[in-house]
């Protein structure tokens, strides 16, 4: 949980802002889009010269903005939310790189998190040319490709984009499952949520409106301590959220989900209102989630130098379980 050598002076920010900015004055955009700092704050930034549009410092707040401008802004002495940064690369090729992340890490930067993000930390260590080539949940931990020329991240992408790639997580399911489930059902907007990012399985009378999506659930053992049942996981196609979902439509959530525990995703809400880690973890059921990529297959012959399979080790706190 650290930032890298040299990441600890002021961290320079650089977007493109969107068509929603159009007319917005700058200092509204800077609160409404960046809500972790206070609105007087983003005032005393913009007075000390700490935004740009275009390359040019800019010292009135109530200037309107244009989408397409570039924004830069110097966050100062502003301090990152430590997360885990203990991940490590698993298997690399000359043009790509399979990397297993840690639960909590997220892949790019969030609204509070810059140089710890993985491929802040990927590029700082191996190269600004390294990109991944699809994605995981924050809150996921395990394989991440990565890419560095261009044939070899349009082959993975692709991939991906194609559903050529067999999937295998290891998750723990909250309660006892005795036998494999294969769960269909599409996944769309839950109406009416508290939290409006969750997902769910649709209705039948909403059939046709969500993305088509079918998970298998293989048991393999009962986890006393975790109050669950470890079970070998493939998602047939790649839906956001969409292992989490199915898990919690069966009556089974993921021990440690904080958005999907079957009770509208308290934890996560606990999360937002600023509980401690332990509070949270008390009310998802564990102190992660416990989701896993553990095993990405292609279906294709992969090009000269690509791998045809790669895995991750088993995650740190999972216990050893039968293939």
């Amino acid at each position: 949980m650290a930032l890298l050598p040299g990441d600890d002076g002021p961290y320079v920010f650089g977007s493109v802002l969107p068509a929603s900015a159009k007319g917005m004055a700058l200092l509204d955009f800077l609160f409404t889009a960046y809500a972790y700092q206070s609105r007087a704050t983003w005032m005393e930034r913009i007075l000390a010269g700490a935004v740009s549009l275009d390359g040019v410092t800019v010292l009135d707040p109530t200037l309107p903005l244009r989408p397409g401008q570039g924004m830069s802004y110097a966050h100062g002495h502003y301090e990152e939310p430590q997360v885990p940064t203990d991940w490590k690369v698993v298997a690399q090729g000359e043009e790509w790189m399979a990397v297993d992340k840690p639960a909590g890490q997220p892949i790019h930067s969030t609204s509070r998190i810059f140089r710890q993000t993985l491929v802040w930390q990927v590029r700082k260590l191996h190269g600004k040319e390294w990109s991944p080539c699809h994605r995981l949940d924050r809150d996921t931990s395990g394989l991440v490709l990565f890419a560095r020329a261009k044939a070899a991240s349009s082959w993975l992408q692709g991939a991906f984009e194609k559903r050529r790639v067999r999937k295998e997580y290891l998750a723990c399911l909250r309660g006892n499952v005795t036998e494999s489930v294969l769960v269909d059902g599409e996944i769309g907007p839950e109406e009416g949520a508290e939290i409006r990012s969750r997902l769910c399985v649709l209705p039948p009378d909403k059939a046709g409106q969500g993305k088509e999506s079918q998970t298998l659930f293989v048991p393999l053992a009962w986890d006393e301590a975790l109050g669950g049942t470890w079970c070998r996981v493939h998602p047939h196609q790649g839906r956001r959220h969409q292992i989490r979902v199915h898990a919690q439509h069966i009556g089974n959530p993921l021990v440690g989900d904080p958005l999907y525990d079957g009770n509208g995703g308290q934890g996560y809400l606990a999360r937002l209102a600023g509980k401690t880690p332990e509070e949270v973890a008390a009310i998802s059921g564990g102190e992660r989630l416990w989701l896993h990529s553990c095993a990405l297959e292609f279906l294709d012959p992969a090009p000269a130098g690509l791998p045809n399979r790669v895995r991750a080790p088993r995650p740190a706190g999972a216990p050893l379980l039968p293939d």
